[in-house]
């Protein structure tokens, strides 16, 4: 008879499945009751700049003497606490343990009056508006990180700027829209026109959003749920699952204009291809873009394949242009393990390298 067969042994597994079982139906029913949901976005921060619904929060700890500011531009899909998740997985807190002053801008809820907002309106006046405050809070031009569609305007803006940022980064920027799967072929072969997604607002509701995205991972949402309950016993993991479960959920109204300019120049003409986009009555060249560049991308990226990705570091005009993809998915940059052991070691080696060549 083996250990595990023996009586000992087979009381010893029963205890430990009872164990687990316990706690999964314990962390589960705290969860469920709203008991023991962990909080998100909460590395303390003030509002120091806002104009409509678009705002920039500066997070409040500090920076070491000599350190760039960094900003970061999160997509207009999403709300922008992803980068501060929660305690113990966030990137801001990794930016600021590696003593970088840190500021966020967050595009707030659309609602009817932001409708005719156009892309003009996010690169010309909310970037170009942000930058100037977070250079006056933190007496230098800070670095700009932009993700997925932030990453985009970031870009964009940087394109249509004089003064250039010390860095650049963007992390699964959509270039080529050839390449971005089945939302890209609907709108592109104009089965979709982009005002027919529009509601009595004027933008996009969140709900069409979201349906969109679950469009790419069809068992998605299955999948999540169920890794949820397969780690109910363990309570971090669960707090962890349930964090990013609520924020990919959590969509805001896209607005109206900009999402009709997007799939009009950005979907079906695929203009970022050419290095050149054209929308506020002026042509944006993307060669125009002459700080240090570095493009991050996903091998296992679903919503901005690495083939949509990878272009745009040939794009742009700057002398010294990296690309760096790591093994992960579109959110995966900016959660959870990967973003800790992969995504902020590589963003802070880059930067270690390019601001002391800089100096």
């Amino acid at each position: 008879m083996t250990v595990s067969e023996s009586p000992t042994g087979i009381v010893g597994g029963a205890t430990a499945i009872a164990g687990r079982s316990t706690r999964r139906m314990v962390n589960g029913l705290r969860l469920a009751a709203g008991l023991d949901r962990p909080g998100v976005g909460c590395t303390p921060r003030t509002v120091i700049w806002s104009s409509g619904r678009a705002s920039l929060m500066h997070y409040t700890a500090g920076a070491d003497a000599g350190r760039s500011a960094i900003l970061l531009v999160p997509s207009l899909i999403n709300r922008s606490y992803i980068w501060d998740l929660r305690p113990g997985d966030s990137f801001v807190e990794h930016l600021l343990g590696a003593g970088y002053d840190v500021l966020c801008l967050d595009w707030g809820v659309p609602d009817s009056r932001d409708a005719d907002n156009t892309m003009s309106t996010y690169v010309d006046e909310y970037m170009v508006g942000a930058y100037a405050a977070a250079t006056q809070r933190c007496g230098s031009a800070p670095v700009v990180i932009g993700h997925c569609f932030g990453g985009l305007l970031a870009v964009l803006w940087a394109a249509s700027v004089e003064a250039q940022p010390p860095a650049l980064i963007t992390m699964a920027a959509p270039t080529n829209w050839d390449e971005l799967g089945p939302l890209s072929w609907l709108t592109r072969q104009g089965r979709i026109d982009p005002e027919d997604a529009l509601d009595e607002t004027g933008n996009v509701p969140p709900t069409a959003m979201l349906r969109a995205f679950q469009m790419l991972r069809p068992l998605g949402d299955l999948v999540g749920y169920v890794t949820l309950f397969d780690r109910l016993h363990d309570r971090q993991a669960t707090q962890a699952m349930w964090a990013l479960i609520h924020w990919a959920h959590d969509h805001v109204p896209f607005p109206g204009m900009t999402f009709v300019e997007m799939i009009r120049s950005l979907s079906r003409e695929n203009s970022l291809t050419t290095g050149k986009a054209a929308f506020g009555g002026r042509i944006r060249e993307l060669s125009s873009v002459t700080a240090p560049f570095l493009n991050i991308y996903g091998s296992n990226d679903h919503v901005t394949p690495p083939d949509s990705v990878t272009p745009l570091t040939q794009l742009v005009g700057s002398e010294r242009a990296d690309e760096h993809e790591l093994r992960a998915g579109h959110v995966g940059l900016l959660v959870g393990s990967t973003m800790r052991r992969k995504t902020v070691p590589a963003v802070l080696s880059w930067l270690d390298d390019v601001l002391e060549q800089g100096r």
